[in-house]
C-alpha cells in the first residue's frame, strides 16, 4: 500500500503549460497587490517605495527568468534639466517599451539617495538588453540609468518579494 502511494507520488505528472496561450490570456500579469514601503536610504534619509506582492505567488516565474535591476540617477545634469519628472513617468519610460518587446513584470520601485531602483523580471534578455543599452546611451534619454540582468529562474534575487 505505501509503495503504491510512493510510486504514484514520484510518478506524478506536472501539467505542461503552453506559455504562448498564457501570454495571450489575462493570466500573464497577476492582479496587482501593492505594498507601500517606508525605508531608510543608505545615507539615513526617509524614502518610499512599493512592491507588488502578487508576484510572490506568481505561477509562471520560470517563463520570465531574467531579473533586471534598473538604477536611475536623478542627481545629474539630465535630471536637473528636467525638474518636473515624476516616478510614474520614469516607470512608464521603462515598462511600456519592455512590455512591447517581451513579457516584463515590474515587481518593485524604491527610492535611493541618488534616484530610484526599479526591479523586474523579463521573458527574454537579449532584446530587452539591446533596448536598455540603446536607451542608456541615447543623447535624448529621459534619465541617466544603469542596469543589470541576471538569470534567476526562481526569482530569488528580489529581496522585496520574500
Amino acid at each position: 500500500m505505501i509503495l503504491k502511494l510512493l510510486d504514484r507520488l514520484f510518478r506524478r505528472q506536472f501539467p505542461i503549460i503552453d506559455w504562448q496561450l498564457v501570454k495571450e490570456s489575462n493570466k500573464v500579469y497577476p492582479e496587482s497587490s501593492f505594498t507601500l514601503l517606508k525605508i531608510t536610504t543608505s545615507s539615513g534619509r526617509f524614502g518610499t517605495g512599493w512592491v507588488d506582492k502578487a508576484y510572490t505567488r506568481y505561477e509562471y516565474k520560470k517563463f520570465c527568468p531574467y531579473h533586471v535591476l534598473i538604477t536611475v540617477n536623478l542627481t545629474d545634469h539630465i535630471a536637473e534639466n528636467n525638474p518636473d519628472i515624476d516616478m510614474g513617468t520614469i516607470e512608464d519610460y521603462f515598462s511600456e517599451p519592455l512590455k512591447q518587446i517581451c513579457t516584463f513584470h515590474m515587481v518593485s520601485r524604491v527610492v535611493t539617495d541618488e534616484g530610484m531602483d526599479i526591479e523586474g523580471y523579463l521573458e527574454l534578455d537579449e532584446s530587452a538588453e539591446n533596448f536598455l543599452t540603446a536607451k542608456s546611451q541615447a543623447e535624448d534619454r529621459l534619465v541617466t540609468f544603469s542596469y543589470k540582468i541576471n538569470f534567476d529562474p526562481n526569482w530569488k534575487l528580489s529581496k522585496l518579494l520574500r
